[in-house]
């Protein structure tokens, strides 16, 4: 059996075990999940002090229900996140533990683009399992996914073609050259440029939903994580990006009304996490290797490893070996309590557990506001400085990793005071819009902004 027929299988299990009528009336025909990467809640909740003009998203708020924010999953990462979002799941369920799979010699650069790579029902398993048109555009983790019209998120640089091939490749025939064609043209590689990424993504959501009319659709809007990677959350530039954001989801809007779907449409707003302002970068790589748990060739690679990094996270090569782990883990304490206090902690195995994270991890280091972790070993030194003014990957409790959550339209009920929500309950949420439970998800329905 394969991945996709077992998961849709699975899915076709947890259907059944959730004894939904399969005749039962839904509040909602239509769910179109728009994800915005980086998407801080200040961004809708104060956007006069941020400098922002946002109709659209205003206009969902002001129509529909608003959180201070949601409480992400850990790391609050992109893959990770969205997984969550889209299964109801933390990480140590889902398997998408990082950005990212972890490959010290290679430098951990192979993406989690497969949607094989998930190990538990997405709600578009659930959703197509009942019969409902399912779509994605740009969505993280889709490759392969049985979804009905795809474009999923791919390599964006792929070594071997270019990414209009790449995009045609794992896309449902046909939909990215009619694209190209709606936009009048579109160069191979323009996609590594984030507006025209996004504007491609949009095109793309505004298509499917025109011909299509799906059930479900879920797009991934990302120029915002690039804009505060870059200047940093704030900056003219993270403004201008989430103003362009706000522009592509004015036409996905319209396009519903264009289908005629506008009435039975619920909008679901949401993210991936928060950003923090970086300045310094630590590399906990160095820190092992001056403990000889790590070598490195002439060119800074990982040649040999015991203990090694992967992003926030410390992992062994020996996950058995306890006795390593503890002498890792206490070189660390005492670094964070000597020499670099108030730079980064450690965070234990145990609080770990807590958040459904990277079961593989020994720990994890959690940096302070103003640094940032990476696998590097660059200049030999645990703190180098970055030319990057934002980042994001740590701990869910702080309140700079929260995210957005907006849900407006067919069956929300508008003006509802939403708190810290979890990201694990949207999911659960879109499918009681459409009709169906998710028993499978850790989270559950967020009924109080439900009809």
């Amino acid at each position: 059996m394969t991945r996709r027929s077992l998961l849709a299988a699975c899915a076709l299990a947890v259907l059944a075990s959730a004894g939904v009528p399969a005749g039962q009336p839904r509040p909602a025909d239509h769910v179109i999940v728009i994800s915005i990467d980086g998407f801080r809640p200040a961004m809708y909740l104060d956007p006069s002090g941020e400098g922002l003009h946002l109709p659209n998203l205003i206009g969902l708020c002001d129509t529909g229900s608003a959180a201070e924010g949601v409480l992400v999953s850990h790391p609050s990462m992109t893959y990770p996140s969205h997984t969550s979002l889209a299964t109801g799941t933390n990480p140590a369920r889902h398997g998408i533990v990082s950005n990212t799979m972890f490959d010290p010699p290679a430098g951990s650069t192979r993406w989690y683009f497969e949607n094989a790579t998930i190990r538990v029902p997405a709600i578009w398993d659930l959703a197509k399992a009942r019969g409902l048109k399912t779509a994605g555009a740009s969505w993280p983790v889709t490759v392969g996914a049985g979804i009905d019209v795809l474009f999923p998120e791919s390599n964006q640089a792929p070594p071997d073609s270019t990414w209009l091939a790449r995009a045609r490749a794992d896309s449902t025939p046909g939909l990215v050259d009619a694209v190209v064609q709606d936009l009048g043209g579109f160069g191979g590689n323009d996609n590594r440029i984030a507006v025209q990424r996004d504007r491609f993504t949009a095109a793309v959501a505004a298509r499917i939903i025109r011909t299509e009319r799906p059930n479900l659709l879920m797009i991934h809007l990302m120029e915002t994580d690039s804009a505060q990677h870059a200047d940093g959350p704030g900056s003219p530039a993270a403004r201008e990006a989430i103003q362009r954001i706000d522009g592509h989801v004015g036409a996905i809007v319209r396009a519903t009304e264009e289908a005629g779907i506008r009435e039975r449409t619920a909008f679901i707003v949401s993210g991936d996490h928060g950003f923090s302002r970086v300045h310094t970068l630590i590399q906990p790589n160095v820190v092992l290797r001056e403990g000889g748990w790590l070598t490195t060739d002439a060119r800074g690679r990982v040649a040999e490893w015991q203990a090694a990094s992967h992003a926030t996270a410390i992992r062994l090569k020996d996950p058995g070996d306890t006795a390593l782990a503890a002498r890792v883990e206490r070189r660390f304490t005492e670094l964070a309590a000597s020499r670099y206090r108030g730079i980064f902690r450690v965070v234990s195995r145990a609080e770990l557990d807590t958040y459904g994270a990277y079961p593989d991890a020994a720990f994890f280091i959690e940096p302070a506001e103003g640094y940032y972790v990476s696998d590097g070993v660059a200049a030999d030194a645990v703190l180098v400085a970055t030319t990057r003014r934002g980042a994001h990957g740590f701990l869910p409790s702080e309140p700079r990793m929260h995210t957005g959550f907006i849900a407006s339209g067919a069956g929300i009920r508008p003006g509802v005071p939403l708190p810290l929500v979890r990201q694990i309950d949207i999911a659960p949420t879109i499918a009681r819009l459409l009709g169906f439970e998710m028993p499978s998800a850790d989270g559950v329905p967020m009924v109080g902004v439900l009809k």
